[in-house]
């Protein structure tokens, strides 16, 4: 599944090693994750999320504060990915990998078999996925160079993360899925007040993908209970807003938020068979 990110071949493995016919080597991470990012793809020392924030989503996600979205990628999938097979499933921008690992647990309860993996380009995120879910895949790396061979998987998840129609295009077999998650208008509304003085909905605007139809678009909105402590440090924390003010300010201006409006639009497009 997983290609050199140097030459584009395919990487085999022996024992904790990865290479391609160009012998170009790749040793797993001793949680298990392949680091195939290189540095020219950088764009600074430590690309991606920074910890905090990806500590503050794994906090917030073991809370089940987005469980309604995450239940409706599984049934997204159950409807419209009928394959016999194993369901060869990525998650393109994987972060700290509850997304990915809820849906195979959910997928193999009802007794699909899945062969899972998934990306990020932050470091930290990756290590904290592979540490987590065993039963996945995991590699550090640029969703806009996926370090996968063609054709190799039949449902892509893209969830709040930038994405490649054209690498999409090219790993997902004909007939499989793009699931592709974004905020809607009313995203997190509550604390868009807090912080701006004029706080602008959030624009959605989608074009049409080469090589790919699609299927639906769904909206979905639910309501965050943020009495508990852990669900709302962590979705506060893992928020861009929350950090645009000194911290004993936006503790201040966060005080009187008990809930918020969650708000996604989830496009599923497939790829044409050709």
């Amino acid at each position: 599944m997983w290609r050199c990110p140097l030459c584009q071949q395919p990487l085999q493995q022996s024992m904790r090693t990865w290479r391609c016919d160009n012998r170009h080597a790749f040793d797993e991470a001793k949680s298990g994750y392949l680091n195939l990012l290189p540095v020219q793809n950088k764009k600074s020392k430590q690309p991606g999320d920074d910890k905090t924030m990806v500590n503050a989503r794994r906090q917030f996600h073991d809370a089940k504060g987005y469980e309604p979205l995450m239940a409706a990628l599984v049934e997204t999938i159950q409807k419209h990915y009928a394959g016999q097979s194993d369901v060869r499933l990525f998650d393109a921008g994987c972060g700290e990998g509850s997304y990915l690992g809820y849906i195979v647990q959910a997928l193999q309860d009802a007794e699909r078999r899945v062969n899972a993996s998934g990306c990020d380009i932050a470091k930290h995120a990756v290590d904290l996925a592979a540490k987590r879910y065993k039963n996945c895949h995991f590699a550090v790396a640029s969703s806009a160079h996926l370090p996968l061979e063609d054709n190799s998987q039949d449902v892509v998840l893209q969830v709040f993360a930038p994405g490649s129609n054209a690498e999409y295009q090219r790993v997902i077999a004909p007939g499989g899925l793009l699931i592709a998650v974004d905020p809607a208008e009313n995203h997190l509304w509550s604390i868009k007040q807090a912080i701006y003085d004029n706080p602008r909905q959030h624009k959605v605007a989608f074009a049409s993908r080469a090589g790919f139809s699609q299927l639906i678009e769904q909206r979905l909105s639910f309501t965050v209970d943020l009495s508990d402590p852990q669900t709302r440090q962590g979705l506060l924390e893992m928020t861009p807003y929350y950090w645009r003010l000194p911290q004993a300010e936006a503790q201040a201006r966060f005080a009187d938020i008990k809930q918020v409006e969650a708000d996604f639009v989830i496009h599923v497009w497939q790829r044409d068979h050709r």
